[in-house]
Order: structure tokens, then sequence, then C-alpha cells
């Protein structure tokens, strides 16, 4: 199983420069999209790896899990955040900086959150 996550996760990877080149081919605009989409799966299932198979013994596991939740989340909006710029402003004039803005602060303070109200101790 910790090996088809990271096939799959490198695989998501590979994809997301392809995408963006056939999706900008045939729907002018979207390719960026679809490459931060693919990108964003490829982060998420390492980090569901790491999740799953830890490097070393964690202890509370639940807040070990917690974290790691949070910390995937956070990780979603700061790697979308971009897309809130580009396709906000595409939505609505001159509001895609306010929405990049906003998803960007609500994954620090998610990070924070996950930081100080969920630690765990890893042992080697």
């Amino acid at each position: 199983m910790k090996n088809n996550l990271r096939i799959l996760s490198i695989t998501a990877f590979a994809i997301s420069i392809p995408a963006l080149i056939i999706t900008d081919w045939y729907w002018k605009g979207y390719g960026v999209l679809w490459m931060f989409i693919f990108l964003t799966v490829g982060l998420i299932l390492d980090q569901f790896r790491r999740l799953i198979f830890p490097d070393s013994a964690v202890s509370p596991v639940y807040s070990y899990r917690t974290n790691k939740l949070l910390n995937i989340l956070s990780l979603i909006l700061f790697v979308q955040s971009p897309m809130g710029l580009i396709y906000g402003n595409r939505a609505v004039e001159h509001r895609g900086f306010w929405i990049m803005a906003i998803m960007i602060c609500s994954a620090i303070g998610i990070n924070q959150i996950a930081t100080h109200k969920f630690r765990y101790t890893a042992r080697r």
C-alpha cells in the first residue's frame, strides 16, 4: 500500500504537465487549473502515505492524525490559492486577490491550530 501511494503520487505529478498542455489546447485558459489539481492530488497522496505509514513511532496517535489531516487541508488551501486569484478575477471582477488572501490566511490559521492544539511526539 505504501508503494502504491508513492507511485500514484508520482503519477499525479507526472500527469500535471500533459494535463496543462492538452486542456489548454482544447479549452484555452483552463490548463493551469487542471495542472494545479493534479499537483494537489499528488501532494495529498504523498501526505496520506506519511499519515498512514509514519517514519517513526508517534504518541498520541489521535493528535498525530488530526495534526496531519489539518496540515493536509492547509496544504490544499496554499496550493490552490493561485487558482483563487486567477479564477476569482474571472468570476467577480477585482475579487481574486481577496479570495487568494483569505485562502492563505485560512491555511496559516489552520496550520497554527494543528501545531498548537494537536501536538505529538515522534520517537525513532
